[in-house]
């Protein structure tokens, strides 16, 4: 888990579903991630890879509009992959790219309902 100590907000997830639909975004996976996502959509490594992830094989594929292929619609948006998602997935939005450069955050808070700001010197962010 990341430290999520020095960052300029709290979170709380409102399921939006906004974070894995964002066009052009990446979702980086490993061989660990791989391995435990085609456990447990019951494929073999070989059968997913080609399925869901980039011929660099090391990103998963785009689903419809550029979103998570595993991100379901619903009155709350869900992971499909949640118990298994990829780290990066995990660590929203305790990302350092977040954490340091002001814009990105900005740009994250008009996308994400459930990040929300604390004054300097105030509460840390729940862990």
């Amino acid at each position: 888990m990341t430290d999520r100590s020095g960052y300029p907000f709290r979170f709380a997830c409102r399921r939006s579903g906004n974070c894995c639909a964002i066009p052009d975004g990446e979702v980086r996976v490993g061989p660990d991630d791989i391995a435990a996502i085609a456990s447990h959509l019951g494929l073999d490594v070989a059968a997913f890879a080609s399925l869901h992830v980039q011929p660099d094989g090391v990103r998963l594929k785009d689903g419809l509009g550029g979103r998570c292929v595993f991100l379901q619609d619903g009155r709350e948006a869900s992971c499909a992959i949640y118990e298994v998602r990829p780290q990066k997935c995990r660590d929203w939005p305790f990302w350092p790219e977040l954490r340091d450069d002001p814009e990105r955050l900005r740009r994250a808070q008009r996308m994400c309902p459930g990040i929300e700001p604390v004054a300097p010197g105030g509460p840390e962010s729940p862990r």
